[in-house]
């Protein structure tokens, strides 16, 4: 019996631990997110450096101690020195910079273009996404973790409220929806809606199965819960599936070249709602939860906010694979770029420009008006991930699109470089180097499948990608098991530490093993 006590009064120190924290200033919660940006150009760098001269497992112990530690000290110890960190990687990053300038036969040869029209900075979005998640879902147990990045209980900014937004902005980006640009076949509107429904339907039953699933789990194994986060039995699982079901049904309906425009109505009828019928104070308030829904009512009203940003996020996307349509040759890897003259007072300039610095500078002009348009959300009906209202998902937004245009940015520099170090003279020599590159793509998978990705990607990131959610489930569930294993309030930093690295080494690793055998499990 005491036992049994013992465990309830520690379950209810866990939930009081990560229950009714009010957050900090988006300005923090984008400095906690700047090292994580800041570690790709490093370790682009420094693969740029090393690429050929390592082995493959070397290179991805490589990526972990450059992307993945980093991520896990500035959340916890180093939360308070992340200016000093960002600053740290940046000058080693010029100074790879430097040794790859003079060095030139190695960074020519360090391409980081995907083949099949996958775009490097998406890739390390949604994996960036998926590892700062992950590492959060179980950091926030131990005391390392600062409160300030804790999820809000009503109204706030936090780095933890950023993890579903993003995510599901990050499935927006590369959606069937945004890549479809082909015109539709004109048929019955209740055929077309009803067939759509059933697919979605069919391929919701896993999230469901997987949500409902984590809610018996956790009654059984008496796991604490924050109420306040979802609801009783909601979780995130369903909340995606629900999304999912909804923004088919609307894309088949609605040509997804109108998903901006569908978005942006559903985020204001959301908005209405929430504060003209007095849903906002049912959902905020401490009434009895006594029915599925009441009980569940944070996961419900959130649903449509998400549907909104979704399908915003698919106007995004749209205009990100629009953009490299037809930027590149059929069997081509390089961008085109192109020349404009310059007369500025008396001299001439040639200045030369791509689809992605175009691109770079159409994201940062939507980052400014998101930015506007959350500024006026804050103001009039603040911020709140509990309601997914129309400033959470413009912040959302904001950040999202953010981060797109620094890791282009990164994009860009290294598509520079490696055209301002190879001699355009010595056709001979890029030939050359051109085989090699395909080569060493050819070594980078399993036998017997040649169509991935270039060796010199972030392997990591490709293999994160490549199983999305299992890898977050994997994450889950070693969370649970740990915290089922160990008193997370009562360990020191050191080992807090030791547990957060070996955590996210085997989750990478597991799904590490997966890419190179070429397993996709689809949930």
């Amino acid at each position: 019996m005491s036992n049994v006590w013992n465990k309830n009064i520690y379950r209810q120190e866990q939930e009081a631990f990560v229950s009714g924290h009010g957050g900090t200033t988006s300005r923090e919660v984008i400095y906690a997110i700047m090292p994580n940006i800041c570690s790709i150009l490093l370790t682009t760098t420094t693969m740029g450096l090393l690429g050929r001269v390592i082995h493959k497992n070397i290179r991805v112990v490589l990526e972990f101690a450059l992307i993945v530690i980093p991520s896990i000290l500035c959340c916890t110890i180093l939360s308070e020195y992340i200016i000093t960190v960002c600053c740290a990687m940046m000058v080693i990053s010029i100074i790879n910079i430097l040794l790859l300038g003079l060095n030139s036969n190695t960074l020519s040869t360090y391409n980081i273009k995907s083949a099949c029209g996958k775009r490097p900075f998406i890739t390390n979005f949604r994996a960036l996404i998926s590892i700062i998640t992950a590492i959060c879902i179980l950091a926030i147990d131990f005391h390392i973790f600062p409160r300030k990045f804790a999820k809000t209980e009503v109204f706030g900014y936090s780095l933890m409220d950023t993890g579903v937004g993003l995510f599901i902005l990050a499935n927006a980006l590369v959606a069937p929806e945004a890549k479809d640009f082909a015109p539709r076949s004109r048929i019955g509107f209740f055929l077309t809606i009803s067939r759509n429904i059933k697919h979605s339907a069919r391929s919701c039953i896993p999230l469901l199965i997987l949500g409902f699933g984590r809610s018996v789990a956790i009654e059984v194994l008496g796991y604490q819960k924050h109420v306040t986060e979802y609801g009783i039995h909601w979780n995130f699982f369903i909340t995606l599936a629900f999304v999912k079901l909804f923004t088919s049904s609307i894309t088949s309906t609605i040509n997804s070249k109108y998903s901006l425009l569908s978005g942006i109505w559903i985020l204001g009828m959301h908005e209405y709602i929430l504060s003209t019928k007095g849903l906002k104070e049912w959902v905020l308030s401490n009434r009895p939860r006594n029915d599925f829904v009441s009980a569940n009512r944070e996961g419900v009203v959130s649903v449509p906010g998400y549907v909104g940003l979704y399908l915003i996020g698919v106007a995004v996307g749209r205009l990100i694979h629009s953009t490299y349509q037809n930027s590149y040759a059929q069997n081509s890897l390089q961008h085109r770029h192109k020349t404009f003259h310059i007369k500025l007072f008396g001299y001439e300039f040639d200045a030369s420009y791509n689809e992605s610095m175009i691109l770079c500078i159409k994201l940062s002009l939507i980052s400014a008006q998101t930015c506007a348009a959350t500024l006026f959300c804050d103001s009039y009906f603040r911020v709140s991930r509990r309601l997914a209202n129309a400033g959470y998902c413009m912040w959302i937004l904001t950040l999202g699109v953010m981060i797109l245009t620094l890791l282009l940015l990164i994009e860009i520099l290294s598509d520079i470089l490696i055209h301002a170090t190879t001699d355009t003279e010595h056709t001979e020599r890029r030939t050359r180097t051109h085989r090699m590159n395909v080569k060493s793509k050819r070594e980078s998978v399993s036998d017997g499948n040649e169509r991935n990705v270039i060796k010199n990607t972030i392997e990591i990131f490709e293999a994160v990608n490549y199983n999305g959610l299992l890898f977050f489930l994997l994450s889950n569930l070693t969370t649970g098991g740990i915290n089922m294993l160990v008193r997370t309030l009562h360990v020191n930093q050191l080992r807090a530490l030791q547990i957060l690295i070996a955590y996210m080494a085997v989750n990478i690793t597991s799904v590490l093993l997966l890419y190179r055998k070429q397993v996709q499990i689809k949930l």
